[in-house]
């Protein structure tokens, strides 16, 4: 993890805390910044695409940033809605609602490799290294299993990627995807860690910034969900099992 980053990100959102700026209120420059932190201005402007990524800056290049408005920030909801709410009214079977999730986070994976700000890449890793310490624990599984691919919809810093997931995730995880009293079959120790080392491929490949990588990372990792699913008897079928 990177500390220095991490405290340069925390000593801006201080300063404006301490200095209460408002929403449009510029921040000094990138030198100021990186001489009243004491840190290369590199890493000052490491951190302020950061913050912009995650909403609390709008970058300015050369002049460091101001205070994302209430506007900058928000999304045309209202187009969201109109866009996406007859998906979750759709009748499609399950297994294409599963092509479509493919379509999707693959994509997203392709993004997220490019988009991504520092700190969500750290949660996009913070979820998959929690998936790994709950290995055993069947709800945490479960909650990790889907911090991780919402971080990853997070860090196309895409506010449509991010709704539509929401809409899409509904249809998909109807019920828990690590129960294994429900798939005692499929839901084995070797299939948790099998998840555990293809989200570690998709987190290396995020972090590498090689778009192509991450989204082959990801396509491997929910063919072997699709393959799960359409090998399955008919009597489990028919519950709509979650894909991990």
């Amino acid at each position: 993890m990177n500390t220095l980053m991490s405290r340069t990100i925390e000593q801006i959102k201080e300063m404006i805390h301490q200095e209460s700026l408002k929403p449009g209120d510029k921040l000094p420059t990138l030198n100021q910044l990186a001489e009243k932190f004491g840190v290369s201005r590199t890493v000052i402007r490491e951190a302020v695409i950061s913050l912009s990524s995650d909403g609390v800056l709008e970058s300015r290049a050369g002049v460091g940033g101001s205070i994302r408005t209430a506007e900058q920030h928000a999304p045309d909801t209202g187009l969201i809605d109109a866009i996406l709410s007859p998906l979750s009214l759709a009748k499609s079977s399950f297994i294409d609602i599963l092509e479509l999730r493919m379509a999707f986070e693959v994509h997203a994976a392709g993004l997220a490799a490019s988009r991504r700000s520092w700190a969500q890449e750290t949660a996009i890793w913070d979820a998959a290294h929690q998936l790994e310490a709950a290995i055993g624990d069947e709800a945490a599984l479960d909650e990790c299993d889907a911090a991780f691919h919402r971080a990853i919809a997070e860090a196309t810093n895409n506010s449509a990627f991010m709704e539509f997931f929401n809409v899409v995730s509904s249809r998909i995880t109807p019920r828990p995807a690590f129960t294994r009293a429900s798939d005692p079959a499929l839901v084995t120790p070797e299939y948790i860690q099998q998840t555990v080392i293809e989200h570690r491929a998709i987190c290396e490949a995020i972090r590498a910034g090689d778009a192509e990588r991450a989204q082959r990372e990801m396509r491997t990792h929910l063919e072997r969900g699709h393959r799960r699913y359409r090998t399955t008897p008919d009597s489990i079928r028919e519950r709509e099992p979650s894909v991990a």
